[in-house]
């Protein structure tokens, strides 16, 4: 029979050791929290703008939280090519695929910031404890937005739960943009495929942010006054995301790597 001392000491290894105690975890609001939670869901599409501090750390609680409170198995969704760099749970090989990487050392538009790289770095410990597993969606493909859907609509099972971080015109629900209303979004194409898809934007009010508009560099970003928002509230049908999680005031995350040519 086992003592009850044995068995503390069990419960004990078994917290320290779980995987989502690697990196401790922020609460979410509650209406964020709920969203994980909703077994009805299947995909979970968080947009950002490139090139912030605040957005990639923000989607990483997310994904801790998940690990949490989440039955299936979690699969986290990430805007850059499969066979891109190395993700296999060894902190050496990522490094060095990054270190290789031609976008990497040359494609500064924000996916490739030292934020991100943080974000990778968390997330090949978690699987590397076999916590979670990867997708990578990034498309060239002239149809871009829809082979990328199509990438993640392949990768749903009934037993797994995708979250995916990617640019915040991709996980639009309903195609079209402010610019462009011919405009074609990866998340429209998801929700016209009958899944149930949930699109969250990180909504920031102001700052900087590294991003590739007039040449890739660090850009002020124009200042909103949503003091009259909560945290978390309805994005509205014209928005086409369904949740806004506000940000407010959020600072430019530069390239991991410069390169000069």
């Amino acid at each position: 029979m086992i003592s009850v001392k044995r068995v503390l000491l069990l419960i004990l290894a078994a917290v320290i050791g779980s995987p989502v105690n690697l990196y401790a975890c922020d609460a979410l609001p509650s209406q964020i929290d709920s969203v994980i939670k909703d077994s009805k869901n299947n995909i979970i599409l968080v947009g950002e703008m490139h090139g912030t501090r605040e957005s990639p750390e923000k989607f990483y609680q997310i994904i801790c939280n998940a690990l949490k409170n989440q039955e299936r198995r979690l699969v986290v969704g990430i805007e850059l090519s499969e066979g891109q760099i190395i993700m296999d749970g060894d902190a050496k090989h990522l490094e060095s695929s990054i270190q290789n990487s031609e976008v990497w050392r040359t494609q500064h538009d924000g996916k490739t910031s030292l934020a991100m790289y943080d974000l990778l770095m968390k997330l090949n410990e978690l699987v590397k404890a076999d916590a979670l597993d990867l997708l990578f969606f990034e498309s060239e493909d002239e149809q871009r937005d829809l082979d990328m859907s199509k990438k993640i609509i392949e990768s749903i099972s009934e037993h797994n739960l995708i979250i995916a971080l990617t640019g915040n015109r991709h996980n639009k629900i309903k195609h079209g943009n402010s610019w462009d209303l011919a405009s074609k979004n990866m998340g429209a194409y998801i929700k016209e495929s009958g899944e149930a898809v949930v699109s969250v934007n990180l909504l920031q009010t102001g700052g900087t942010a590294w991003v590739c508009e007039s040449g890739c560099k660090v850009h002020q970003l124009r200042d909103r006054d949503l003091s009259t928002k909560e945290e978390v509230f309805n994005a509205g049908e014209k928005s086409r995301y369904e949740i806004h999680w506000m940000l407010g005031k959020v600072s430019s995350s530069a390239p991991r790597i410069f390169s000069e040519n």
